[in-house]
């Protein structure tokens, strides 16, 4: 919005006997400026009220293109949503997935200890499947920490 200031108007408004120009306030005419600046989607209802001037439904226009880009912007904040809770769920079902594969692997490495323990062979079965349990250990100890890595809120850190 522009605010044009003009001196001979505010000298009307003055009692006469402030009407006398004094020095200091002999000056050229000045203009003084504001903006309006948008805090959101719609301008604020005067000026809303000031594009129907320039079109019989300029304002039912600019609410409705507000309106549309409202719903887009929670379009969008849904598919972000939807997005990440797919990306939560295949990492769960990749980490089950490890999970699965270390206690299959740990369990066929004692089953290896075992029988090469009863071909009289202890020391290379013992070795076989504690290998195989360590392992297992390994897998759930760190999908542990990665689960508390993931789930850890911003202030835990």
């Amino acid at each position: 919005m522009l605010y044009c200031v003009n001196i001979a108007q505010v000298q009307s408004l003055l009692p006469c006997h402030m009407r006398e120009e004094p020095e200091f306030l002999a000056l050229e005419e000045t203009e003084s400026k504001v903006h309006d600046h948008l805090t959101g989607l719609l301008p604020n209802p005067e000026v809303l009220a000031q594009y129907n001037h320039l079109g019989a439904d300029s304002a039912q226009r600019i609410i409705a293109i507000a309106e549309k880009e409202q719903e887009h912007r929670h379009k969008m904040q849904e598919k972000l949503v939807d997005a990440r809770l797919m990306v939560m769920r295949q990492a769960r079902n990749e980490r089950k997935l490890w999970q699965v594969f270390a206690f299959s692997l740990a369990v066929v490495s004692v089953i290896c200890g075992a029988i090469t323990a009863m071909l009289r062979e202890p020391i290379a079965g013992e070795i076989i499947g504690s290998v195989g349990v360590a392992g297992l250990v390994i897998v759930f100890v760190l999908c542990l920490r990665e689960d508390k890595k993931y789930f850890q809120s911003p202030r835990e850190e």
